[in-house]
């Protein structure tokens, strides 16, 4: 029994050590691995190579293949590397495809020193390795470059260039090749790396000498007068060099690059704002490609008010050379007076070849005071007593050339009721127009009188008449003085400390009066100017670039109930009774934004008759208002009136459309012609505004006198 047991044991240690065994180049070390299953199953490396015998002229593919049990192995990096290093290979790793196999390139390392190495793969899978190996042998050539050259003389000198764009044949001579020693050449260039020419074929292998190559101009003598070519052959890293001479391509062509304005708008010297652009010009040739080494000479066409071009004035001309995109560029440098302004190139050696520039404009960009407006969308709110009704206010700003100033003018807005936008950046529509809009809506506080003043202001300059026409301001000229920014409440252009607020901006005191020349009154100061607010005796007298120029206006916040009137007391008190035994007493209204502005009015109440005063025929006017007790506002804007039920003898004239966007009540009227058969007319008068809200008022009017005499 004991001899059975050392026989077993010592048939599997055999079995074993047979597994474990490997040889030659077909298959590699086995490494056993265990599969997830429980079984097991092998991790193996087999190496071929497409020829045994390599050389610089034959190089030999290397294929690596990984199995695991019976199945390919993909996405494996094998590792590949020669012993001796006779060999030199394209990578040292690759990774398995789907086959399971990686292939890499075998070469020669020198092409003059033959003898035999091995070439060794390993992968790594699942934790182990295995390797497969192989020998190879190198076959010596004494293959040797002799030169490289332009044939047929075309290409070969200065006096004999390839025309721009033309082609030439190469010529490579070499020395040893033969049916048993064939070699790989490759040419490459200057040009060739620059994009700017081609050779072709790039690379060929030949068993004969002499070998030609077709050499392909692409615009390359823009850069240089000659080009390296350089030959090598493969395996041996022996080159040789040649020139091939080339022609400048000729100038076709000189363009504006629009795609490099920097700036097509820029500002006048000493404003703060952008005051330089970037011009550009292309330089093409024949073909329609840059080119570069040209000389361009460059100029302003104006040069008022001290433009500058590359930090040079008047009388200079900038010369420049382009680069390798055929491109030139100068800086342009505004002056002190708002103009168009181009750049005009001229080739230096070609003075018929010339463009100039689309126009760069430079303006004066800051804010002027009279070009500084504020407008409103919705004049008459109705937000008397609702919250929420929302408004837009527009600044448009200008500079006092009428130009617009540069998107991202920052203005502030203020508001004596409701909420506005505190600041707005102003931004430029597609026709190039500078506006700022600030959203507004209805709330608490809201004014007595129920209108409430919107002011604007941004940094800007005081506007002043140009005299002697240099566009800066000089000593002397008129100008318009602003002072403190008043927040006028009242909206009549007088600064009350009971009531109003300002800006300051602590200037000495100064009288605020008109500075502008008699033939423009209506551009006086702020201080005589409602929507120019300015403190009186808060100017500084001088003339100022940096200051707050400044608009407002006023909105009403219409009630939702109607406040109907008739006329003034003084032409119609007589006439109205309210009861027949009471005399209708009159309200006091304002007209106007000051207390000395009210008149006596008699309001319109349904139900009540009205006496013409024993007059059989006539006329009458009543006012659209709305219910505020303080000041005669209109009702919303929208709001339609109807007339209905009208008597015979009745003629009533109301507003068509509803009321329109003003901030003074509108009128209507009525006419009546009373005879014999008709003794009395009435009519219905209905307001609906805009949110909905109806009143209805019935009249009755008679061709008599009141019963009672109101005094």
């Amino acid at each position: 029994m004991l001899k059975l047991f050392q026989w077993i044991f010592s048939w599997m240690l055999v079995m074993s050590l047979a597994a474990c065994g490997g040889g030659g180049g077909s298959s590699g070390d086995s490494i056993f691995d265990g599969g997830g299953d429980g079984t097991t199953s092998t991790v193996k490396i087999s190496l071929a190579l497409s020829s045994t015998t390599v050389s610089s002229a034959s190089p030999v593919t290397v294929t690596a293949k990984v199995t695991k049990g019976s199945s390919a192995v993909s996405g494996a990096v094998v590792k590949f590397s020669v012993e001796d290093g006779l060999g030199e290979l394209s990578a040292s790793s690759a990774l398995t495809d789907s086959n399971g196999e990686a292939s890499v390139t075998l070469s020669p390392a020198d092409s003059t020193v033959g003898g035999a190495d091995i070439v060794t793969a390993s992968v790594t899978v699942s934790d182990t390795t295995a390797t497969a190996s192989q020998g190879f042998q190198l076959t010596a050539t004494e293959v040797a470059l002799v030169s490289v050259s332009p044939t047929s003389g075309n290409g070969s000198s200065a006096a004999k260039p390839v025309s721009a764009y033309g082609q030439t044949v190469l010529t490579v001579v070499l020395d040893g090749v033969t049916d048993s020693t064939p070699a790989t050449v490759s040419l490459a260039s200057s040009c060739t790396a620059a994009s700017k020419g081609s050779i072709s074929p790039s690379s060929t292998t030949t068993t004969s000498s002499p070998i030609t190559f077709v050499y392909t101009d692409a615009g390359c003598g823009s850069l240089l007068e000659k080009d390296i070519v350089t030959a090598t052959l493969s395996g041996s890293g022996k080159t040789v060099q040649g020139y091939v001479y080339l022609e400048a391509p000729a100038s076709r062509s000189l363009a504006f690059d629009s795609d490099s304005l920097t700036e097509d708008q820029i500002y006048l010297k000493g404003s703060g704002l952008t005051e330089a652009s970037s011009v550009a010009f292309l330089v093409n040739d024949q073909a329609g490609n840059p080119l570069a080494g040209k000389k361009v000479d460059l100029t302003l066409t104006t040069y008022v008010g001290g433009i500058t071009l590359d930090g040079q004035g008047k009388g200079t001309t900038i010369t420049k050379t382009t680069d390798s995109e055929g491109r030139v560029s100068v800086i342009v440098n505004a002056g002190t007076v708002p103009t168009p302004v181009r750049v005009k190139a001229v080739l230096h050696d070609d003075a018929s070849t010339s463009a100039v520039s689309s126009v760069l404009s430079i303006g004066v960009g800051l804010p002027s005071q009279l070009n500084f407006s504020l407008s409103q969308e919705t004049i008459n709110l109705e937000g008397g007593q609702l919250d929420g009704t929302d408004n837009t206010y527009v600044i448009y700003a200008a500079d006092r050339s009428g130009n617009p100033v540069p998107a991202g003018t920052a203005i502030t807005f203020w508001a004596e009721g409701g909420q506005i936008t505190t600041s707005r950046q102003t931004t430029l529509d597609s026709n190039g127009i500078a506006s700022a809009s600030a959203a507004f809506v209805t709330q608490s506080p809201r004014p007595a009188d129920g209108r409430v003043t919107i002011t604007a202001y941004a940094i800007g300059e005081e506007s002043f008449f140009d005299s002697n026409g240099n566009n800066v301001y000089d000593k002397g000229e008129p100008f318009q003085d602003l002072g403190d920014v008043v927040k006028d409440t009242k909206h009549d252009g007088v600064y009350d400390a009971s009531y109003d607020e300002f800006v300051s901006l602590d200037n000495s005191t100064s009288t605020c009066v008109t500075k502008f020349v008699s033939a423009y009154p209506q551009f006086a100061t702020g201080a005589s100017v409602r929507t120019i607010p300015t403190r009186k005796n808060t100017c500084d007298g001088v003339w100022s670039q940096r200051t707050y120029v400044r608009r407002s206006v006023e909105t009403v916040l219409s009630t939702s109930e109607a406040g109907l009137l008739w006329g003034t007391a003084s032409s119609v008190s007589q006439y109205f009774d309210a009861s027949s035994t009471a005399c209708m007493k009159p309200v006091s209204l304002r007209t106007g934004a000051s207390a000395s502005s009210a008149q006596s009015f008699f309001k319109i109440y349904g139900g009540d008759t009205y006496y013409t005063g024993g007059s059989a025929s006539g006329a009458m006017s009543f006012i659209i208002a709305d219910a505020n007790e303080v000041r005669v506002n209109p009702m919303p804007k929208g709001t339609a009136v109807t007339v209905t039920n009208v008597s015979d003898g009745l003629t009533i004239e109301v507003l068509a459309g509803g009321v329109p966007n003003t901030a003074e009540a509108p009128k209507g009227a009525l006419s009546y012609v009373f005879d014999d058969g008709v003794k009395s007319g009435r009519f219905t008068l209905t307001t609906t505004t805009p949110g909905g809200t109806v009143t209805k008022q019935v009249i009755v009017l008679k061709p008599t006198e009141p019963e009672t005499t109101c005094q």
